[in-house]
């Protein structure tokens, strides 16, 4: 099973966005790049919305190409909710053909106390719960995001953010989810396509993709390294979570107790600095023994420092003053230094926008 994307797509004014893609047929997809890089034209070519004849689509093996958009099965959900203004809650979500889970999504999305309202009388993270359910009640092969926290305020995200995760991955099927911000995801996409200026830079599992992606072909997106760690200790005083990586430690701010275990960290590599010796006295409290495995320019006149932590790729943006002054050469034995409030791994997002 798996969704095919080929082709290209020439917009008016010069834009051309090309794609091969065969991306999974289950789990989360996101697709993240910067603004313009061609993100939401892409999710336009499979709803239908835009076409071409040199644009192909097709979900396990079934050509969507001629079909509009009202034939495929997909499910999609925009920035701005799109609600009914003259129908309640209720009326929005029984306005669904064939909905038949009316009660089961009115409790999902806490939406009992709001069936009576219209659209206008209720808040933007409101009006998007019910984008949410509805868009859930509606049987679908395929489910589309694009941007669903884009246009919301940073309390309304951090309210709504736990139950789009939860529902992403109690959907059983397919789901391509697209930002701008790799952060919004990280938690859980399983598979990653970036793009920038219309063309596909990377693709493949979160790890993969930010394993490679740091290099000069993409300055502006900075994915760092993911790191997959388990949970080991909560800091109640100081309101901190200990994970673990290997044999080492991690601590990032809030408590990760109840969180689903193992959990990624986004760690950008501007937010990595290198040492040779351990310091002391300092305030930054994550300090990984690592071993520098490459060097890899970049345009701006950084260096990309590529790192080895306990098995997993770690990568830190230095100057070349900093590379000569260390005098780095693949194989040394470095620390890398992280700070904690650079790290959110909260509510089953990484870093959410505060």
């Amino acid at each position: 099973m798996s969704l095919t994307l080929k082709g290209r797509f020439a917009q008016p004014g010069g834009f051309e966005l090309k794609a091969d893609l065969e991306l999974p047929g289950s789990g989360v997809t996101s697709i993240i790049g910067t603004s313009g890089s061609g993100k939401s034209t892409l999710l336009r070519l499979i709803a239908g919305l835009s076409r071409s004849p040199d644009f192909h689509v097709a979900l396990n093996g079934q050509d969507w190409s001629a079909l509009p958009t009202h034939r495929r099965p997909i499910s999609m959900t925009l920035q701005q909710p799109a609600l009914f203004p003259h129908l309640t809650v209720a009326g929005n979500l029984r306005a669904v053909p064939g909905a038949s889970r009316f009660e089961e999504a009115t409790n999902r999305f806490g939406l009992e106390g709001l069936l009576g309202r219209k659209p206008a009388a209720l808040s933007g993270g409101q009006q998007q719960r019910v984008a949410l359910a509805r868009a859930y009640l509606k049987p679908a092969a395929l489910w589309l995001f694009d941007e669903p926290l884009s246009a919301l305020d940073a309390m309304a995200r951090a309210q709504l953010a736990p139950m789009l995760s939860e529902l992403c991955r109690s959907l059983g099927k397919p789901v391509i989810y697209v930002t701008h911000a790799l952060s919004e995801v990280v938690q859980i996409a399983d598979h990653l396509v970036i793009l920038e200026d219309g063309q596909v830079i990377g693709a493949g599992p979160p790890g993969k993709v930010a394993a490679e992606l740091d290099h000069p072909l993409s300055p502006l997106i900075d994915t760092g390294a993911i790191l997959v760690v388990e949970f080991d200790a909560y800091d109640k005083d100081h309101d901190l979570s200990t994970l673990r990586i290997g044999t080492q430690t991690l601590r990032v701010r809030g408590n990760l107790s109840q969180a689903p275990s193992p959990l990624r960290v986004q760690i950008p590599a501007r937010d990595v600095a290198l040492a040779l010796v351990r310091p002391v006295g300092t305030s930054i409290l994550n300090c990984l023994d690592v071993t520098l495995t490459g060097l890899v320019p970049t345009p701006d006149g950084a260096v990309f420092a590529e790192l080895d932590c306990n098995g997993q790729p770690l990568r830190a943006g230095i100057t070349r003053l900093s590379q000569d002054n260390l005098r780095l050469v693949p194989g040394m034995a470095l620390h890398a230094l992280v700070k904690s409030v650079a790290l959110d791994v909260r509510g089953g997002w990484a870093q959410l926008p505060e």
